[in-house]
Formats: structure tokens, C-alpha cells, sequence
């Protein structure tokens, strides 16, 4: 993987640049301006998300999952909207062993995501 300098270059850490680009009425200026919120709270929420799962606060944590399921679509980092659709449907199915499997996978994945954000942004 590459350095991350442009937007373009997020395609290789798995976003759906054009996507993102498109969800933001296919404006680049726009784009980063959502891109900057989620590198923003991404730092405050992937430990929000982890106390949340610690404490079992399973209302709480179905919030944030759903957030972030949205927020991650808009930005077309489209894998990891779909791994917290997973934790949410978990979640609301009362399966929390299949929350427990993926929580990490989950939070790594965040943090991947923000640390990809945080190389384009802060360069």
C-alpha cells in the first residue's frame, strides 16, 4: 500500500472513492469536508464504541454501530458500513456471541479507516 496524498489514493485501502464523491453531489471539495467529520469522530468513537461493548451497553452500542454503518457509507468506505450492519442486525437479533466474534474485526477496521483519513488529512 501506498502513501495516501489524494483522495484517489483512498481506492487502495478499500474505499469506494467515487462513491463517496457521488454521496456528496459528486463534489470533491464537499467530499473532503465529510471526509475531515469522520476522521474526526472516528477518534472519539472507536473508544465510545469499545466501552460501550465492554459495559454491555447493548442499546447504546446499537446506536453507534447504526451511525457508523451510515457515516461509512457516506464515505464509501463500504466494507466497513457493512461490518457494522452486521453488529447492528447482531444486535437487534440478541445474537451477542455474533457480537463478541466481531467486535475487534469491527474496531480494527475503524481504526484502518482513521488511520488512512488521518495520512491524507495531516500530509
Amino acid at each position: 500500500m501506498g502513501q495516501i496524498r489524494t483522495i484517489d489514493d483512498l481506492a487502495d485501502r478499500g474505499f469506494d472513492v467515487q462513491e463517496g464523491v457521488a454521496m456528496c453531489a459528486g463534489d470533491e471539495e464537499l467530499y473532503l469536508e465529510v471526509l475531515q467529520e469522520a476522521f474526526e469522530e472516528g477518534e472519539e468513537k472507536i473508544p465510545l464504541i469499545r466501552r460501550l461493548y465492554e459495559e454491555r451497553d447493548y442499546e447504546r452500542y446499537l446506536v453507534e454501530v447504526h451511525g457508523l454503518k451510515n457515516a461509512m457509507r457516506s464515505i464509501g468506505a463500504m466494507h466497513l458500513s457493512e461490518a457494522a450492519k452486521e453488529q447492528e442486525f447482531a444486535v437487534k437479533d440478541q445474537d451477542y456471541d455474533k457480537v463478541d466474534q466481531k467486535v475487534e474485526t469491527l474496531l480494527d477496521e475503524y481504526q484502518d479507516i482513521v488511520a488512512a483519513l488521518r495520512e491524507l488529512l495531516e500530509d
